[in-house]
């Protein structure tokens, strides 16, 4: 299962990418921080996880995930998780290292 960690600008890119089939994990505001969901008081990092939902939902039950708190698909063909506090803390420090490494310009031989 393919997962990447996206910054807030990238919105379209994660969108692109989970409609590919891919699980992206998008950052998102933190002004939802000190509400709650589902009896559940949301805290900072705030990320949404988005995918197709046949994709979302294998990967929540991979992360202890319910099926019934994914967010429905509304103009777009994917749905997606909300992601909060320590376990947004988790997914970031797991995938950021990633998505730098990937984003860095490659450097051959002949370059230094």
């Amino acid at each position: 299962m393919r997962e990447r960690y996206f910054e807030r600008r990238q919105i379209k890119e994660a969108i692109a990418f989970a409609e590919a089939g891919g699980i992206a994990i998008h950052r998102n505001f933190d002004s939802y921080h000190g509400s709650t969901i589902r009896g559940m008081v949301r805290e900072r990092p705030f990320l949404h996880v988005i995918g197709l939902r046949s994709v979302l939902e294998r990967w929540g039950q991979m992360h202890g995930l319910r099926p019934e708190w994914i967010q429905p698909e509304k103009r777009r063909m994917v749905a997606h998780y909300d992601v909060f506090g320590p376990a947004a803390e988790a997914l970031i420090e797991r995938l950021l290292p990633a998505a730098v490494e990937a984003d860095a310009p490659e450097i051959s031989a002949s370059d230094s």
